[in-house]
């Protein structure tokens, strides 16, 4: 089990987010979402992690490995418009990949959303063709719904939804 925490991202973060969304595959399997400098970063890090906290008060969260004492990647709940429940996000940067982070991570999340006590269910959404993260939410439980077109996404998404 890797020892790691969730915490919420400050401004301070704004190198580790560059570093995290420029990745060619965060690009490829999640979006390119403009950052193309470390202003850009911070921006993005200002307008979508650090109001969600506030928003809602969860968020994509930093996954800090206590014994690296580094950031490897991002987990949490994503609030979304099209939807009425949050539906669980995550991603690392690439070189920490396939060591356990997000199956500890997304436990944390979804233990997380149960104790809020006010939803029965969680969404995840994915890429049809990323067969790594189909392959994480089913281990978590979370089924297959339905393929459909989310806002401000190019082609289609698959929608996994997971009982709380």
């Amino acid at each position: 089990m890797k020892n790691i925490e969730l915490c919420e991202l400050t401004e301070t973060d704004a190198e580790f987010i560059f570093k995290l969304l420029t990745q060619p595959s965060f690009k490829a399997n999640i979006g390119d979402k403009g950052v193309i400098d470390l202003k850009t970063a911070l921006t993005h890090l200002k307008e979508k992690y650090i109001a969600s906290y506030k928003e809602f008060g969860y968020g994509l969260w930093g996954i800090r490995d206590k014994d690296l004492n580094c950031f490897v990647g991002v987990c949490g709940l994503v609030s979304r418009p099209d939807f009425e429940v949050p539906d669980l996000g995550y991603a690392l940067l690439d070189e920490y990949t396939k060591q356990g982070y997000v199956d500890a991570a997304a436990k944390m999340s979804i233990a997380f959303a149960r104790g809020l006590g006010n939803l029965t269910q969680l969404n995840a959404i994915t890429s049809p063709s990323n067969q790594a993260s189909i392959n994480v939410l089913e281990k978590l439980g979370f089924k297959f719904e339905k393929q459909f077109t989310l806002t401000g996404y190019e082609g289609v998404s698959n929608l996994y939804q997971l009982a709380l």
